[in-house]
């Protein structure tokens, strides 16, 4: 039973407007697009391990969570938990291609890509590690003892895995039924407890605004609203809709999407003057409109006003 359903990264929704935003000829722009395709792809894995696992029956009466974060003494943004009878497994998805060496001492995960470049990244044992932990410490602190147990889990068989010491289970998406198998018993109520526990707890955090994450000047950003129809910025404001002069094509709430890139790359709160310059609208009255109706509140008052987005960014997660 799916409790928490797989969402995108926040992350990887931020970069995808920071990069359609940004010249190519940015001295950060390389290093952000490498980094958008990383998320894509971790998101493309976690998805797709969030369909296998509805597809086993074994889970049918079990507890499946997307993306969890709880209070702890260790950090934790689980990918996958799952609430089995009589125990909780945790699941890191690494969806990585190429040859992938696990090594120890120290402990580092070396990828070498097809055309040989070779990466390293953070061992996924250690951040198991930390989870299974902090998931222990955070069920103590509400009288729970439940067995936890932890995979790294490959989605797809583009990956050739090389490791010559014995750790944490280390599997493909294939063999999830049969590890999964390993570890569920005879059902216990506290599981039902557990669900409602780690619902209460969840935590959601952003990195945003991004160009402050980033160190990014925000007057490097492309402005305008933006024409999902044939990729070009600079959508005009007629009274009913937004017309695109480059494919003629028209859309009634295409600044949504350029305030959603606003609220994620530059503040939570805009004023009218910040509106107006961002979409490209001389009107103050228009952009006053748009404010007012897309907005639940705002502080202060006329030309000073704040509006703040975040309503219309929880509206449209």
């Amino acid at each position: 039973m799916i409790i928490k359903p797989f969402e995108p990264s926040p992350l990887t929704k931020g970069l995808q407007a920071l990069v359609s935003r940004l010249q190519p000829t940015h001295l950060q722009y390389q290093k952000l697009q490498q980094e958008l395709k990383n998320k894509e792809a971790g998101d493309f894995g976690e998805q797709y391990i969030m369909k296998q696992l509805q597809q086993i029956t074994l889970l049918n009466d079990c507890y499946i969570f997307h993306n969890v974060m709880l209070p702890s003494v260790f950090p934790m943004q689980i990918d996958i938990l799952i609430i089995v009878p009589n125990a909780i497994i945790i699941l890191e998805i690494k969806n990585i291609r190429g040859t992938v060496h696990f090594k120890n001492n120290p402990r580092q995960l070396i990828r070498t890509s097809e055309t040989g470049e070779v990466q390293v990244f953070t061992h996924p044992e250690i951040q198991l590690e930390q989870y299974i932990q902090g998931l222990k410490h955070f069920l103590g602190k509400h009288h729970i003892t439940i067995p936890v147990y932890g995979a790294v889990v490959f989605p797809f068989n583009n990956v050739h895995i090389l490791r010559a010491y014995e750790g944490l289970p280390i599997i493909m998406a294939k063999e999830l039924p049969l590890f999964l198998h390993k570890h569920i018993g005879k059902r216990k109520e506290t599981t039902t407890e557990i669900k409602q526990i780690i619902l209460s707890q969840l935590q959601h955090r952003t990195p945003f605004p991004l160009c402050h994450y980033y160190q990014i000047d925000s007057s490097a950003l492309q402005q305008g609203v933006y024409c999902e129809s044939c990729g070009q910025f600079g959508m005009l404001k007629l009274r009913m809709t937004w017309y695109c002069q480059h494919c003629q094509n028209k859309c009634t709430n295409a600044h949504i999407k350029a305030l959603l890139d606003y609220y994620m790359l530059i503040g939570d709160t805009i004023m009218n003057g910040e509106c107006r310059e961002f979409l490209k609208i001389e009107s103050q009255y228009v952009v006053k409109r748009i404010l007012q109706k897309v907005c639940a509140t705002s502080t202060g008052s006329d030309r000073y006003r704040q509006y703040n987005l975040s309503s219309l960014y929880l509206n449209h997660r």
